[in-house]
């Protein structure tokens, strides 16, 4: 049975709520934070807001920011509190997405989407909810980015395939545009090795509640599904541009070697004339 002063804690804790703002270089000022090293460098800054402000924010968060809303046991709020926010999570369904991310262990219960997450929680176990939240938000916007990427290269990559054998002396204007795809090719790379280090968790430093319900998170998301069939198609792209870029070369170095030839044969040409005109000039 609880004590006295801990049902009065109990009974005073309130639903509450924070903007989640993700900052490469974030202030000083900052108290609050996670550090995500992977998949990109970010610290996630939380800050208090008004319950009122954050179920009336918009579907859309202003520069990728992220709403938490904490619902612990025992919550003293009005009692259409809990309608209201789930009014929230609804409204937050997108044509991407149309249902919410689930995923429970234990104690500790989330639902995400997006630009929202509501957290059911103890307040001990609070903190490492938001870790993991924050932490899954950047892997899956970063997943979303990488697959938009890849499904807009495909076109060019169709487009470019002539590149890929005996490139002709007019395709050299395509040279900056081969050079802009290789590079995005590049960055796919990485971004999909990163996304798949941060799935796998391996800094020590998280907490086990944490990474659990990152887990669940992520296989709510179906991250892993998404992320593992992206590695073919992104190493394609890079082949294909590394390969476009060889052959441009080649055709530009045998252009030099044709224009070099040309002059060479022209100064021939020119020494000849030169030396028939002065043994003309001798007879």
């Amino acid at each position: 049975m609880l004590n006295k002063a801990t049902q009065q804690e109990h009974v005073s804790l309130k639903a509450q709520a924070w903007r989640v703002d993700f900052q490469e270089r974030p202030s000083m000022a900052d108290l609050r934070s996670v550090v995500i090293k992977e998949p990109r460098n970010v610290n996630a800054v939380l800050t208090p807001v008004d319950m009122e402000e954050a179920l009336a924010s918009g579907r859309t968060e202003s520069g990728g920011s992220l709403i938490i809303v904490w619902m612990p046991p025992g919550v003293n709020t009005p009692p259409s509190i809990e309608h209201d926010v789930d009014a929230w999570m609804r409204d937050s369904a997108s044509s991407v997405r149309q249902t919410p991310v689930r995923a429970t262990i234990r104690t500790v219960r989330v639902i995400w989407h997006d630009t929202r997450a509501l957290v059911y929680t103890n307040a001990e176990q609070l903190d490492d909810a938001i870790d993991a939240v924050v932490r899954f938000t950047v892997a899956e916007r970063e997943t979303t980015a990488l697959e938009l990427a890849m499904d807009s290269t495909w076109a060019s990559i169709d487009a470019d395939a002539p590149l890929t054998h005996a490139a002709a002396s007019r395709q050299q204007k395509q040279q900056q545009h081969v050079n802009e795809l290789t590079e995005l090719a590049t960055r796919m790379k990485a971004m999909y090795l990163r996304v798949s280090k941060a799935l796998e968790q391996l800094d020590p430093a998280l907490g086990e509640s944490s990474k659990r319900l990152y887990s669940e998170l992520a296989n709510a998301a179906l991250l892993w599904d998404r992320v593992e069939p992206l590695g073919e198609p992104i190493q394609f792209a890079l082949d294909q541009y590394e390969l476009a870029n060889t052959r441009l070369i080649e055709a530009k170095t045998a252009a030099m070697e044709h224009l070099h030839a040309m002059i060479g044969h022209v100064l021939e040409v020119g020494i000849i004339v030169l030396l028939l005109c002065q043994l003309r000039i001798l007879w």
